[in-house]
């Protein structure tokens, strides 16, 4: 009967110690989920670091946008022809001021389509960032000649001009840069009128330095078609109508010559000299061009230049063909077929 209960009392012992080993392994089990469910935050955070989609949808939302935020241009099309397309797009990268990417953000390039005389107009075209807050601008064809630039800002919620005049303090500038086409046998008769001091006509001895200048300049500038002509009272009295007329009768139907260039190179004041013995001159220059079969005037421009030199001669001289240094590249980006 003993031997029957201490067989009964191992075979307790032995269920007991099972059971106690079964449970020894349930935390073990219970670990995996564990695992998952830390698994889930990290998830989360790849998530977040992910780049969001920009939505702008009211004129608050804009405003918060323009304060921060950063447009870079990471690239620029090399300088083209009218009437030639640029080589490359305009690439630019828009972030916010931590550097992190705004996606899917609508912008806005406004870019140079058409000029009128003294100013360029200009036209929009829609982009959108990709996921890196990369985007790009294929321009079009140039259809003017000009020295200009093109501006990147996101596109405002609506028209509302005080949104307008936000988004251009902050915009991004690239160069646009299209030369005239103009063939380099274009005849261009060239104009200019220097004055005196008093603010009359400067004959002289009836060189022009400041046309010549300008000539000069356009020669360098591959317009070999250009020639000095002499129409200074009309041109003194900008007077388009008197201009054209008076490069008819010169030209007496020659039709090689479709362009006059006219304008005034005058004193913006005095003469003066400083204490270290250089003497300043400070010229205001008007340019004007127009088409000789038709008479329109397609250019009208406005530069002004100082110059210092202790030589007074040479400080007008050189004022001089700065002005025809700078009335030269309006031409170049400006005269156009």
């Amino acid at each position: 009967m003993k031997k029957v209960f201490a067989i009964l009392l191992s075979a307790a012992v032995l269920a007991l110690f099972s059971c106690e080993s079964t449970k020894q392994e349930s935390p073990a089990q219970s670990q995996e989920p564990s695992n998952v469910e830390q698994a889930a935050p990290a998830e989360a955070n790849k998530k977040e670091s992910a780049p969001a989609s920009t939505a702008i949808s009211s004129k608050s939302q804009y405003k918060k946008l323009l304060q921060d935020i950063k447009i870079s241009v990471l690239s620029s099309p090399k300088e083209t022809v009218k009437g030639k397309p640029f080589a490359s797009p305009y690439k630019i990268q828009v972030t916010n001021l931590a550097g992190e990417p705004l996606a899917s953000l609508k912008m806005t390039a406004e870019y140079p389509a058409s000029r009128n005389q003294e100013s360029v107009n200009y036209a929009k075209a829609e982009l959108v960032t990709d996921s890196k807050g990369a985007a790009e601008f294929n321009a079009p064809v140039p259809e003017l000649a000009a020295s200009a630039s093109v501006l990147f800002y996101p596109m405002p919620p609506s028209s509302d001009p005080d949104l307008i005049k936000q988004a251009s303090a902050i915009a991004a500038q690239a160069p646009w840069k299209a030369k005239s086409n103009l063939g380099a046998r274009t005849g261009i008769l060239v104009s200019i009128a220097d004055y005196k001091q008093n603010g009359t006509y400067n004959i002289g001895n009836g060189s022009q330095p400041s046309a010549q200048a300008l000539t000069s300049n356009l020669w360098r500038a591959g317009f070999m078609g250009a020639q000095n002509a002499d129409f200074h009272n009309s041109v003194d009295a900008d007077d388009p109508v008197r201009i054209r007329n008076d490069a008819l009768k010169q030209l007496s139907g020659n039709s090689l010559f479709k362009y006059v260039i006219y304008g005034r190179v005058k004193y913006a004041s005095q003469i003066t000299q400083d204490a270290d013995g250089y003497y300043s001159v400070t010229f205001n220059g008007d340019l004007g061009a127009l088409s000789i079969p038709t008479g329109e005037v397609l250019l009208k421009a406005s530069k002004s230049v100082t110059v210092k030199d202790k030589s007074e001669w040479k400080a007008i001289s050189n004022a001089q063909q700065e002005m025809a240094k700078l009335f030269c590249e309006e031409v170049i980006y400006s005269l156009s077929n």
